[in-house]
């Protein structure tokens, strides 16, 4: 602003300070609040000026804008769906209406989703007239092209088709002259940035060749490697591979698919892998000329993987698909190889390198990071550990900078009338292995009746405990795995406390366990996973009985359930063998899928897979954690489970996506840009 309370001050003649300063400046803090409100003032004739400009207005304005503009239709500025992009890029629409590039991009800004155009007239064989030669058009597949093949049945293969005549709006055609085809890839790409490889010898056994193999996710687990997709800056520019989510296979990074990919293009600095080593006392990245990609598949009888002795002394073998690496020679165990590489997922639930808007509040903070660099803080700890020893008990944040990976046997965190808080640093995702799982102990989280703990952005894998009477456990955009490694390992979270208000956001869990009727949950956009649907997700300590009062909204429940109360249930899917709440006097269960036999409280607007309705139940891509598809409804889920929670999104985890809103608005505007005679369809391809 441009005037704050001392400088008004200070224009006051001295002899009235004086005598202000004598009566215990009562003119000082009238004038405090009137600079207040100047402030206020200010702030509102520079919003008004910002409300100019669609990059700066607020969102209320923005529907204003369009209609100077004559757009209709646009959401209200409390929707989800934001027509900021859209209403920006209005002019270059109409400038191109009815071209594949303005279709396309049109659909990338209202859905925010990367999205290609096909004009499918260009996909049939058909009789060529000389005049108007195609070379490309050949009505017969080269079998030999096995780089062309990968892309078959995606927005980017080359091989032509014969006329198909069903109509392409309800998605059932697409081969046919008038059809344009726009599709969306709702599964992101999410970073992890120098993140430490994990040698296979920690998880197999009696293996000498072990200590050359390794997997890049952090929790040993075979992982698909996916391309980090590259801002178009043409708006005339027809979307390219890379410029989408694709995973990325073998022959995408070896180059011998089409498309200009290659490790000229996919691997290196800002792209989407890089392999450092450590040389010289500091990490490099590994030379392209090093690198060889190959297939690490299981050798068929054999504890070993394909094509791992033809790797040199210098090569570094890398298997995308499994997001596997052999090194010819045995890299420093002090020092182990890191890989930048992006993986998949639907949304920003779970632990990640994405931004998080809670900001930490404490007045202590002790910082931990393994890498030093020229942005390290001053006196990092190097291990988790050690700087849960040095907080102490007087309360305080712990900050984790880096996507490091640790594996540590922690002290409890005690938080005895304090508040304590462990949190990732922005653009940093760090994982805890914790070491109590090897020996059948649980890692504790404990505090008296007015001890808050909380945790934010963090991969956990383990046993957490939380014991005693702590006030108020708080976790955020964490991951606790449900199941994790090679061979497989089980998460637990148990609260054998008696009072504690728990409140879980943006999360992934495995099986919760309540130890008293006393525990309140809320939990918000989370997947709570037992494994399957028919062990407890949700119980009491022994996992047979109900416990807890529950409060869940726009959650994903694999296992079966038992409450002892229930507030609210909203837009919530239990795929569950069994749910069962023991008071249902109190509370509702709303917009909701549930299996027909389920005990609950009164419900509203609720759907089951009863009689009648057997094709009424939730489809995924995957259930299997780790997967890039991990709890996403898949696209042949019923439409009424896709769009069944109260505000027409869809049901589950990835309620705040909001795409049958996205995709109900985008089917509305095309009706606008495209050439009279054409029609539409909307694909999801992932």
């Amino acid at each position: 602003m441009s005037f704050d309370a001392d400088q008004i001050y200070s224009l006051l003649p001295a002899v009235h300070r004086d005598r202000d300063a004598a009566q215990g400046f009562p003119l000082r803090q009238f004038i405090e609040i009137i600079a207040g409100q100047v402030a206020v003032l200010e702030d509102n004739l520079e919003q008004l000026y910002d409300n100019h400009f669609v990059e700066t207005a607020a969102p209320w304005v923005l529907p204003y804008l369009g209609d100077l503009l004559g757009i209709r239709g646009l959401p209200s500025s409390s929707h989800a769906i934001s027509s900021r992009a859209e209403v920006g890029h209005t002019v270059a629409y109409r400038r191109r209406k009815g071209t594949a590039s303005a279709l396309e991009l049109l659909a990338r800004d209202i859905t925010g989703l990367p999205a290609r155009a096909v004009e499918f007239f260009e996909r049939i064989a058909s009789t060529q007239h000389l005049n108007h030669a195609r070379p490309m058009c050949r009505s017969f597949a080269s079998l030999r092209d096995a780089g062309g093949l990968e892309f078959v049945g995606t927005p980017f293969e080359t091989l032509m088709r014969t006329v198909e005549l069903r109509r392409i709006e309800p998605g059932r055609g697409r081969w046919n002259i008038p059809n344009i085809g726009l599709f969306l890839w709702r599964l992101r790409s999410y970073s992890r940035t120098a993140s430490p490889v994990v040698p296979v010898g920690e998880l197999v056994a009696g293996d000498p060749l072990a200590k050359r193999r390794f997997r890049v996710h952090p929790l040993g687990m075979d992982t698909q490697l996916f391309i980090h997709p590259e801002t178009e800056d043409d708006v005339s520019h027809l979307a390219d591979p890379i410029n989408v989510s694709l995973p990325i296979t073998r022959r995408m990074l070896a180059g011998q698919s089409r498309n200009d990919l290659g490790l000229q293009t996919l691997y290196g600095d800002n792209r989407s892998v890089s392999i450092q080593e450590f040389v010289d006392e500091q990490y490099q990245r590994v030379p392209a000329e090093r690198i060889l990609v190959c297939d690490l598949s299981d050798a068929d009888g054999l504890p070993a993987w394909n094509h791992e002795n033809k790797v040199s002394l210098t090569q570094v073998a890398i298997d995308p698909q499994l997001g596997r690496l052999v090194f010819g020679a045995i890299p420093k165990e002090d020092h182990p190889p890191r890989v930048t590489y992006f993986y998949g997922f639907g949304s920003d639930i779970g632990g990640g390198e994405y931004g998080r808007t809670a900001a930490s509040t404490a007045a202590t903070v002790v910082n931990v990071q393994t890498v030093g660099n020229a942005t390290s803080p001053q006196g990092a700890f190097k291990t988790v550990r050690d700087a849960l020893i040095g907080l102490g008990a007087g309360g305080g944040a712990i900050k984790i900078f880096g996507s490091d990976r640790f594996v540590e046997s922690l002290p409890d965190v005690v938080a005895n009338g304090v508040a304590m808080e462990m949190v990732a640093a922005d653009g940093s995702c760090p994982a805890l292995l914790l070491k109590e799982v090897a020996s059948g102990q649980k890692w504790t989280v404990r505090g008296n009746t007015s001890g808050r703990v909380s945790f934010d952005g963090l991969w956990l894998a383990g046993a957490l405990r939380v014991a005693d009477e702590l006030q108020k456990l708080t976790m955020r955009h964490c991951t606790l795995a449900p199941r994790w490694g090679t061979p497989v390992t089980l998460s637990t979270f148990e609260i054998e406390s008696s009072r504690t208000e728990v409140l879980i956001e943006n999360c992934i869990v495995p099986s919760l366990r309540v130890g008293t009727d006393g525990v309140r949950l809320r939990l918000r956009n989370c997947v709570i996973d037992a494994g399957a649907a028919d062990r407890f997700a949700m119980s009491n300590l022994t996992g047979d009985g109900p416990a807890g009062t529950w409060r869940l909204e726009n959650c994903t429940v694999i296992g079966k359930v038992a409450f002892d109360g229930l507030e609210l249930a909203s837009n919530c899917i239990f795929l569950s063998q069994s749910v069962s709440i023991r008071r249902r006097q109190e509370g509702c269960v709303r917009f909701s899928w549930l299996p027909s036999d389920a005990i609950t409280p009164r419900r509203f607007n609720c759907l089951s897979d009863g009689a009648g309705t057997a094709s009424l139940r939730p489809q995924f891509t995957s259930l299997r954690w780790g997967d890039a598809g991990y709890a996403q409804l898949s696209r042949h889920c019923p439409e009424a489970i896709r769009s069944g929670a109260d505000d027409g999104a869809e049901m589950g985890a990835f309620h705040d996506l909001f795409l049958p809103q996205k995709e109900l608005h985008l089917r509305a505007r095309l009706l606008e840009h495209l050439r009279f005679g054409l029609e539409a369809g909307v694909f999801y391809e992932s």
